[in-house]
């Protein structure tokens, strides 16, 4: 349940070469301009640059020593950035009043820098070849929320048990006590704001150029295997139980919802009672 910010990055192994002059599909250049006023009124203009012999080149080294110095960087100078906005506005946070002084920011951030020598940690795997297992890994930090059901042990209504693991003390699992508005309120900090990109995609894939890229990455590399379509609940529900889950036990017909009902806990039960017989 703790913050844990990190980024995680798909780079392909390897690039498109584009043949001739070429960098980009669509450009813009100023028209050639006699006199000065001419010049001034210039507009600019949307071309396109047509490709003669595009390839794709392999390379799969990627130079995770620089992103971590790189990475590093920006992210400081985000941080001061948001410092300084914070101590500029009307109520400033009490926590960062130590930095309005500038050689506050500037010897904690020189320390942070000394700590970290090598750079902020980054973290490269090897090349990836099941596409399925990347996709599936990435997709579940996008739809899915950061505390599965399995981990919750024990819920009384007004109590909550859950497991996680301590990665600072071993990564040994430790059951953890909280009240239920408490759990609630560290778990819904962990979804993004309201029309916040979780995935994000640049280069070829970017929404401006990917059309136009498409068209020449399939003619240069081989087309992806057919991901067939996957099974809704109720078929993977059947291939597991061996029966369909929707028909009715009695009549054999397949059952539609109507509503739902959440029963009553079991501690609310008691406490009726004891309030009625006391």
């Amino acid at each position: 349940m703790k913050r844990h910010i990190h980024i995680h990055f798909i780079v392909s192994a390897g690039g498109l070469k584009l043949s001739g002059k070429a960098e980009r599909f669509t450009r813009y250049i100023k028209r050639k301009a006699k006199n000065r006023r001419a010049k001034k009124r210039a507009k600019k203009k949307k071309v396109t640059v047509l490709l003669d012999e595009p390839s794709w080149i392999h390379w799969s080294f990627f130079p995770h020593k620089i992103l971590r110095k790189r990475y590093q960087n920006l992210l400081i100078e985000c941080l001061k950035e948001r410092i300084r906005k914070e101590l500029c506005s009307d109520k400033p946070d009490p926590d960062l009043v130590v930095f309005s002084e500038p050689s506050a920011m500037k010897g904690f951030f020189d320390d942070l820098k000394k700590e970290y020598e090598n750079g902020f940690f980054v973290h490269v795997s090897e090349e990836r070849k099941d596409l399925q297992m990347t996709v599936g890994y990435i997709g579940r930090y996008a739809r899915r929320p950061p505390l599965s059901e399995v981990r919750i042990k024990d819920y009384t209504g007004q109590w909550i048990t859950f497991e996680y693991k301590d990665y600072r003390n071993g990564g040994g699992k430790v059951l953890h006590t909280l009240r239920t508005i408490d759990f609630i309120g560290r778990l819904i900090r962990h979804i993004p704001s309201h029309y916040f990109n979780v995935i994000r995609h640049c280069g070829i894939l970017a929404s401006r150029v990917k059309k136009q890229y498409k068209e020449i990455t399939d003619r240069v590399l081989e087309s992806p295997p057919e991901v067939d379509e996957a099974p809704n609940w109720r078929e993977r529900q059947t291939a597991f139980r061996g029966k369909d889950p929707l028909l009715c036990g009695v009549c054999g017909r397949v059952m539609r919802f109507v509503s739902s009902r959440i029963p009553i806990p079991l501690w609310r039960v008691k406490e009726s009672l004891q309030a009625a017989f006391s």
